[in-house]
């Protein structure tokens, strides 16, 4: 019984490896002495208020589901900073009720992002990051301006949820296929 139960387990593995998947943890495309990460405050060339401190505050969460990089508040501990300029926001209703209101919008943020070691050296430079995302608007009292703003504004945290999800996987590549 238990050579079978090993048996199995050897051919499913090498299936596995045979299609590119494998079982390990996470690899960092970060040199191994980086560790520690400050997120410098995003640069906001767009006339959108508020969304640089929503795109930090979603990064720093997105790093801190990683185990092998820690995500500093001290500039002084930091071994690379991040760094985010938001050059592109729109969020432009898609859909709309009878009575001529937005139903659904849809929201893009292009982000040009750098990773910089202490020393000066470019890890990352200007890459350019975009996300979309639309989002419709569940039981909305269509009559209000500010339900509308409300739905606007989920949008875009989402829109800068999946944007901060980008930015990790260009630090990080997930194990799998």
């Amino acid at each position: 019984m238990k050579l079978r139960f090993v048996l199995a387990f050897i051919i499913i593995d090498f299936l596995l490896a045979s299609c590119g998947y494998h079982l390990s943890e996470n690899y960092i495309y970060l040199p191994d002495n980086i560790r520690n990460v400050y997120i410098e405050n995003p640069k906001n060339s767009t006339y959108e208020p508020n969304i640089s401190i929503y795109l930090k505050k979603a990064i720093i969460d997105d790093l801190k589901l990683e185990p092998n990089i820690s995500v500093v508040t001290n500039k002084s501990e930091a071994q690379a900073f991040l760094k985010t300029d938001i050059i592109s926001y729109s969020a432009i209703p898609t859909a709309y009720t009878a009575s001529g209101f937005a139903s659904m919008y849809s929201c893009t943020i292009t982000v040009k992002l750098s990773l910089t070691t202490k020393d000066g050296k470019k890890i990352i430079s200007d890459k350019i990051l975009t996300s979309s995302r639309s989002y419709s608007i569940p039981n909305i009292n269509t009559n209000t301006i500010s339900s509308i703003e409300s739905a606007k504004l989920q949008a875009t945290k989402y829109a800068i949820s999946d944007m901060a999800s980008l930015i990790r996987e260009q630090l990080f590549m997930s194990s799998g296929f």
